[in-house]
């Protein structure tokens, strides 16, 4: 018996902690923030993502984990959300890609345009990371696009040059990536990863 008192989210009777904004108990906000590089602007013109399954190397990814699309550079964020599924219609959770609208909206500069792909990027709350991520399909971006996409999954090796995104100098660019022999020459400049023939 708790004589009167309320169990706290903690489960101590008459104790004093409380949930946070995210849903923690004695969380301090945090875990629902936007990941710094998810950060972007709202645009009149929108197209949307749905992706059926989303994963780090093969496995789902976990509530507190986000995804966001970025321009083909992979520079400038135009959409994110945080990819908790239970809160997405049957599971299946759209992302929102932002296009530019100048006319009235000149904070859209450089954002998406009729035809342009974007990347993707996925960010793992537990590790505190940024992974590129490869979707199965890929749609170019429109106003009003409604894009269903089998799946999104992390790939440690973008630009399939042989070496992975965390080292890569350039994760997007299989032509560059190093010069680990200090010859001056790109040891990618072939498309792949190889120091003999950088050349």
């Amino acid at each position: 018996d708790c004589d009167g008192n309320v169990n706290d989210c903690a489960g101590e009777c008459g104790g004093d902690a409380s949930a946070d904004m995210c849903g923690e108990c004695n969380g301090d906000g945090s875990s629902c923030a936007v990941p710094e590089l998810f950060d972007f602007n709202q645009s009149s013109q929108q197209a949307f993502y749905y992706f059926q399954i989303t994963t780090i190397d093969g496995e789902a990814v976990d509530p507190l984990d986000w995804v966001g699309a970025f321009t083909p550079d992979g520079e400038t964020c135009v959409g994110a959300r945080q990819w908790d599924i239970s809160l997405c219609g049957a599971g299946v959770c759209d992302l929102p890609v932002m296009g530019e609208s100048l006319t009235n909206e000149p904070w859209t500069a450089g954002y998406m345009e009729t035809g342009e792909f974007p990347i993707f990027k996925i960010f793992d709350h537990s590790e505190n990371e940024y992974y590129l991520a490869e979707a199965s399909e890929n749609i170019a971006w429109e106003d009003m696009g409604m894009n269903i996409i089998d799946n999104l999954n992390t790939d440690f090796d973008w630009d399939n040059d042989g070496v992975v995104d965390g080292v890569d100098s350039h994760p997007l660019d299989n032509t560059q990536c190093s010069d680990d022999d200090s010859d001056t020459c790109d040891d990618c400049s072939s498309g792949s990863y190889n120091v003999a023939n950088d050349g």
